[in-house]
């Protein structure tokens, strides 16, 4: 999605200088482009917008999409890929804990991606935004556990510290 901003970025500039040197040559004219800069900064604003929620953000910082590209190389943060930002952008739809069927589900539904179990399996064990729900076999959440409920491995966070209900196989109340 950042290419795309930064294409938009380039053609805003290029309305915005054409309308500023037909200003005074053709004023319609140099208003039509001027309102198209705007139309442009405002897609810009939603795909900057869009990518932070599709997006694993780091939760001390926020959505650092809008940032320049400089500064971004700058900070140090865990770089995510893809898929674990797909992943994590699942999770929260489900309220922040998810079971390993309702991920699969929802990456098909939402994103069209098709993805082994056991792989996915893996992947959630590596990813350092999720953790596993003690007590619970396969299902997972966003939300980081207490100080000191970590075993060996992967965190956990206990069952009476979540609100996880599963659904029932109603279509109605699954958010995609």
């Amino acid at each position: 999605m950042t290419e795309f901003l930064q294409t938009l970025k380039n053609l805003r500039s290029v309305y915005e200088r054409a309308a500023a040197n037909e200003r005074a040559s053709n004023p319609t004219s140099a208003d039509q482009r001027a309102q198209t800069a705007r139309e442009l900064l405002a897609v810009e604003e939603e795909l900057i917008r869009l990518k932070g929620l599709t997006s694993a953000l780091p939760p001390d910082l926020g959505n650092i999409s809008d940032l320049p590209e400089e500064l971004r190389a700058e900070l140090s943060i865990a770089k995510t890929d893809e898929l674990e930002d797909q992943i994590v952008t699942v999770i929260n739809a489900y309220g922040g804990t998810a079971s390993l069927d309702q991920i699969l589900v929802g990456l098909f539904r939402r994103f069209k991606v098709v993805q082994k179990r056991r792989f996915l399996q893996n992947k959630l064990y590596r990813m350092t935004m999720v953790w596993s729900v003690d007590g619970r076999k396969g299902v997972y959440t966003t939300t980081e556990p207490p100080e000191g409920t970590a075993e060996t491995g992967k965190a956990t966070v206990k069952e009476d510290e979540w609100d996880f209900e599963p659904s029932p196989n109603d279509e109605t109340e699954v958010p995609f």
